[in-house]
């Protein structure tokens, strides 16, 4: 059958015109997809940037990444979870994350109260009154390829993982985590180092992309009208 095409000429006649309006379509798309990308980042960063109140969730699935948020409750500071290989100003440390257990919920809200270096001896532990922790919802640091399991020792707290996920804290606990990590304010107390910044790249590179795209599309139509103007003259020329 492929034979059969090859040798159509009405096919090879309008196979790079097909072929032109695809990579025009998919190129389009990209551009539009890229526009889309900034969109959801200046979106992020305005949430980030912004200087509004903390608030009580009502709905802790409901929130999105960089919500200002606070919550009563209480600290349980024996068993924390200091997250492996994260670097800071040149150095290695952990971060150290602090089940909490607010008053509203069953479920224990993780929280990131910070960075500390693997050389210091710092101490981990909490007053046990409750209280009102404020910071921001985010997530687990990530990391692309993660090459064993996150823990590999299971006796001792605190317990050392390799960027752990949710469920894999989870488990440790042995308790029911809420779907998102405080990021404890910098002025808040008992924390650690807190520069909280959004791990990703700004708007203007996703503009970038996108000039890119549309900039191919544009190329590829030049490229199709030239064809179309030359398959003209021919015409012409025949007639």
């Amino acid at each position: 059958m492929i034979d059969d095409l090859l040798k159509n000429e009405a096919f090879l006649r309008w196979l790079p015109l097909v072929a032109a309006a695809v990579f025009i379509g998919v190129f389009v798309s990209l551009g539009f997809w890229q526009l889309d990308r900034a969109i959801e980042k200046k979106a992020m960063l305005s949430l980030f940037q912004s200087d509004a109140i903390f608030e009580e969730p009502s709905d802790f699935a409901a929130l999105e990444q960089f919500d200002r948020i606070k919550v009563f409750g209480q600290y349980l500071d024996d068993r924390q979870i200091l997250v492996d290989n994260i670097p800071k100003d040149g150095n290695i440390g952990y971060y150290v994350i602090t089940p909490f257990k607010p008053s509203v919920s069953d479920d224990w809200l993780l929280v990131n109260r910070g960075w500390v270096p693997k050389t210091a001896d710092v101490d981990l532990s909490l007053h046990g009154e409750s209280r009102t922790i404020v910071g921001l919802s985010g997530f687990l640091p990530r990391v692309a390829i993660r090459p064993d399991e996150a823990f590999t020792e299971h006796n001792n707290w605190p317990r050392v993982g390799f960027y752990p996920t949710m469920d894999e804290v989870a488990a440790e606990l042995s308790e029911t985590l809420m779907p998102t990590v405080l990021l404890l304010h910098p002025d808040a107390e008992e924390g650690f180092v807190r520069r909280w910044e959004p791990d990703v790249s700004g708007p203007m590179t996703h503009y970038s992309y996108a000039f890119q795209w549309f900039t191919m599309a544009m190329v590829v139509s030049g490229i199709a009208g030239w064809y179309l103007h030359k398959k003209f003259l021919n015409i012409l020329a025949d007639s």
